[in-house]
């Protein structure tokens, strides 16, 4: 359908002009019936986002109406006018659309910068493209609900409308709006720019400190004091592993080292604005008196696997206040970026104060979790200390983890809203949040959280309602019936009750210890709705039967649940054939059969559209020793004579 459309729309010539008076006196009529009076009018030197924006206005108005509006540098006398422009008088990324007798204005906060994509490390204010999205989302019903083609919605339509003396100017809510790990393209391509995600300026905080400091070259350099000390007596200035490579962060000249690198940072990037000096990942943090002393004797992790651990929020606060404080008098205007995690993640006993040029990242990451009530209520607490504590704070937080959905369907309904508004309620200023790596990992999730992170109060119901209807139209009801079935699959198997849970989590003995509940959680919470989710898909086949984009559409639903089902299919075959006083192969039969099913998925998808998740599940499968895995033990089993 919509190639066919492009196809024909490349031969259409520029609109032909001629005055359009409004339908009534409350609109002004932009196009009707093939027609228009309008042209686009940018300055000559607009900036590449501003002429980025022009284009984008023009490519999406013809493809939905067959119109190709003329662009102009300056105002042709006897023609209406669209004036895209970039404008100072806005704070980064916001917009204005003013309409003002028959001309309509979209302007907004832009800045240099001819990527396309979306980076957050030397972001591009893109507020004229941002007028654009929500004059085409508000004017031609236009969305972008995935990040490709067939994700993409253009209506088909004759007339274009705006409601006379019509203006709006709308600001991001967040700084800072980042959504990772989604499918291929989402996170810097073209859904996030067209989803309004970026950063008003650098963000940079990824796990540092290894590569600033590299311990084993300053150890050969005869500085082996500046690793890390360890349990067993000594520097680990051999760190083992992609995580290793921990410092003492006590040590004055790993202090002096660390802000020379960010001050030669910011002077070969002048764009830059925030250098990351967060600790390695992964156990291993320096254990030396001076870092000890540092620590508050009794404030102790009070819970889970790190229960009786020294909490080192206060030494690590140190340490960033100490290195901003040698930054700071050079680049008065730049930040460094921090984790709050681990070891570190819970609020400081004696450190009062974080230097002003300190940004940091709360990384709990335990939001796939927070249907939970208990981790909702620590959420709650640790987000609303954090945020109190300093003004520069972000979420780093993981709303989809393939090693605990294991690719199903895992929606959050309402609670989804909750978390935006925690954060905001929190007064964090934005937040880098893993989302799921297909578009169906997560149902309409991922674009709703897109526009939460926009605007917290946005009406979630009608976006609910039109991602359905729009995306997949007749098949709307069963896809819905699909994903609302999927979310209380999911609140069901997160939810901390333990419905059988524990009862069987004995049983997945090949796995690593700490993944064993969450497959178990898996069996309780999907296994009876298989049927249901079944038929919802089979429905939507039917509904969508002869429609080549909706079928596509419905097709990856069917994949979704094809997995679903062998993931749920072969842990059950697990459960039977361990819980069994006698061995019975027939489990071993069903299990094999699941596996291959799986893989024959996994394989099919590995290149297209699911790339992401197939790379997610290969690692978690590895990872956990996923009983699931192709040719791993339980395969091996199953298929020996």
């Amino acid at each position: 359908m919509y190639g066919i459309l492009i196809a024909i729309l490349t031969c259409i010539p520029l609109a032909p002009t001629g005055v359009f008076t409004p339908a009534d006196g409350d609109f002004l009529t932009i196009i009707d019936g093939g027609r228009s009076n309008y042209e686009i009018v940018v300055r000559d030197g607009a900036l590449p986002t501003t002429r980025l924006a022009v284009r984008e206005l023009r490519m999406h108005l013809r493809e939905g109406t067959g119109v190709r509006l003329p662009i102009v540098s300056t105002p042709t006398p006897g023609r209406d006018h669209i004036f895209i422009a970039s404008t100072d008088k806005l704070k980064p990324h916001a917009f204005q659309i003013v309409v003002k007798g028959r001309d309509i204005t979209l302007r907004g906060r832009d800045s240099f910068g001819d990527d396309r994509g979306v980076s957050t490390l030397e972001p591009i204010h893109r507020g004229s493209c941002n007028a654009v999205y929500e004059f085409l989302e508000r004017f031609c019903g236009v969305r972008w609900f995935w990040g490709d083609a067939l994700g993409d919605v253009v209506p088909a339509i004759s007339r274009v409308r705006v409601p006379a003396n019509f203006s709006i100017t709308q600001v991001p809510a967040f700084e800072y709006r980042a959504l990772p790990y989604g499918p291929p393209g989402a996170s810097k391509g073209e859904w996030a720019r067209h989803n309004r995600l970026g950063s008003d300026m650098s963000m940079s905080h990824g796990h540092a400190l290894q590569r600033i400091v590299p311990v084993e070259e300053w150890a050969a350099r005869g500085h082996p004091e500046y690793a890390a000390w360890v349990h067993n007596g000594r520097r680990t200035t051999r760190p083992r592993g992609a995580s290793g490579g921990h410092v003492c962060t006590t040590n004055a000249d790993v202090v002096k080292i660390v802000a020379t690198a960010a001050k030669d940072l910011f002077v070969r990037h002048p764009r830059r604005t925030m250098f990351s000096i967060s600790p390695p990942d992964g156990s291993g943090m320096c254990m030396d008196d001076l870092c000890r002393n540092l620590d508050v004797p009794g404030h102790t992790i009070p819970y889970g696997p790190r229960k009786g651990r020294p909490i080192l929020t206060d030494r690590i606060l140190t340490f960033y206040n100490r290195v901003a404080s040698l930054v700071s008098p050079t680049f008065p205007d730049r930040y460094l970026g921090g984790y709050i995690y681990g070891d570190y993640l819970l609020p400081p006993a004696r450190v009062k104060a974080i230097h002003p040029n300190v940004a940091l990242f709360v990384a709990p990451n335990v939001a796939t979790d927070m249907w939970n009530e208990q981790t909702w209520s620590f959420m709650e607490a640790l987000y609303g200390t954090w945020g109190s504590l300093h003004d520069r704070v972000y979420a780093y937080d993981i709303c989809s983890q393939s090693r605990r959905t294991y690719g199903l369907p895992a929606p959050f309904g309402d609670r989804i809203v909750d978390f935006v508004k925690l954060l905001r309620d929190s007064k964090f200023r934005g937040g880098y949040i893993y989302i799921g790596p297909t578009w169906e990992s997560m149902g309409p999730d991922s674009y709703i959280l897109a526009k939460l992170l926009w605007d917290p109060d946005v009406d979630v119901v009608k976006l609910r309602r039109e991602y359905y209807g729009a995306l997949y139209q007749q098949a709307s009801g069963p896809v819905r019936a699909y994903f609302e079935t999927a979310a209380e699959c999911w609140k069901q198997a997160s939810d901390g009750t333990d419905h059988g849970v524990d009862d069987i989590t004995r049983f997945f003995r090949s796995s690593k210890a700490y993944a064993r509940h969450s497959l178990a959680s898996l069996v309780v919470g999907y296994t009876e709705s298989l049927p249901m989710l079944e038929s919802c898909v089979v429905e939507a086949e039917r509904r969508v039967a002869g429609d080549d984009i909706l079928e596509k559409r419905v097709r990856r639903l069917r994949d979704n649940l094809t997995l679903t089902i062998a993931t749920i299919r072969g842990l059950n075959s697990v459960v039977a054939y361990e819980s069994g006083f006698k061995k019975d192969r027939s489990h071993l039969r069903d299990l094999a059969a699941a596996i291959e099913m799986r893989e024959k998925l996994l394989t099919r998808t590995k290149f297209g559209y699911a790339a992401e998740l197939v790379k997610h599940l290969r690692f978690a499968d590895q990872n956990i020793k996923s009983p699931l895995a192709f040719g791993g033990e339980y395969h091996r089993l199953a298929t020996d004579p």
